[in-house]
């Protein structure tokens, strides 16, 4: 049984498919999917508040857009071709706590991003890349390829990794096995496949699998040094396959996704 309890949850109509963060903003970023419809929807959560700041925005192409990146308030869409044609083209950028269209390109790609700049194909011309302000999409500069890949392997900030996600450790690493038999003392769970881990503090934070009948299901288990369970709740069940990144935290707080389509938080300090 958990003692924590989630401070922020919300249901969506959709599944969510993705999400992303600015951690300076205390915002977290939602997309939503309805297969049926052909549907994309975003999101702003403002988790300091506790409250969806906008909701339902649809912007770029109704089905072939998604969320791309977040800084300093500002949230980067982008569109994509046909199936045929799957590489990306066109991008929006948004207020992050209005939801507002701020600008963008119907025709250029976006090809990398820093909190203070963005870098793009000039329009059609992949050869010629500009470096634009986020918030006005104003030029600041024509830039070449060299220094387009000089900007790709620079090193994240401080400021940028202020979202910490878990480690993956698989069955083939020693690791494994030692989370393996942390988990089965707290929980009684025999958990099998892949095991996502990450520490914050006196924390421990771990997504895992177990089988149920011929499925999975994923779990979430919070414990501090003592062993002591401060959550443990399922995630989603009837599983066929296991996925990556299952949850983050971000400014003391636990993010996860519930059954597809609800977004949880705990504050983990």
């Amino acid at each position: 049984m958990s003692l924590y309890t989630p401070s922020f949850s919300q249901a969506f109509s959709g599944v969510i498919w993705k999400i992303i963060a600015d951690s300076a903003h205390g915002m977290v970023y939602v997309e939503t999917r309805d297969g049926d419809k052909r549907k994309v929807f975003f999101h702003g959560v403002n988790l300091p508040s506790k409250k969806v700041q906008w909701a339902d925005l649809s912007v770029l192409d109704s089905w072939w857009s998604s969320l791309k990146a977040a800084d300093k308030g500002n949230v980067l869409l982008v569109g994509f071709n046909e199936p045929d044609m799957p590489e990306q083209r066109g991008f929006a950028v948004i207020d992050g706590k209005s939801g507002k269209l701020k600008w963008g390109k119907p025709d250029a790609q976006v090809m990398h991003t820093e909190p203070d700049f963005i870098i793009i194909s000039k329009d059609q011309d992949e050869n010629t890349y500009l470096k634009v302000d986020w918030n006005t999409g104003a030029v600041l500069k024509e830039v070449s390829l060299k220094e387009l890949f000089t900007n790709f392997n620079k090193k994240k900030t401080a400021e940028e990794t202020a979202v910490l996600y878990p480690f993956h450790f698989d069955e083939e690493n020693s690791f494994f096995i030692k989370i393996q038999q942390y988990i089965e003392i707290l929980t009684h769970h025999k958990a099998i496949r892949m095991i996502e881990y990450l520490e914050k503090g006196d924390k421990v934070l771990i997504s895992y699998y177990i089988y149920e009948g011929e499925k999975l299901t994923n779990f979430i288990l919070v414990a501090d040094e003592n062993g002591t369970v401060l959550v443990h709740d399922k995630l989603k069940e009837g599983l066929s396959g296991i996925g990556m990144d299952t949850f983050f935290v971000m400014n003391n707080e636990l993010v996860v996704v519930k059954n597809n389509n609800e977004l949880c938080a705990y504050v983990i300090k």
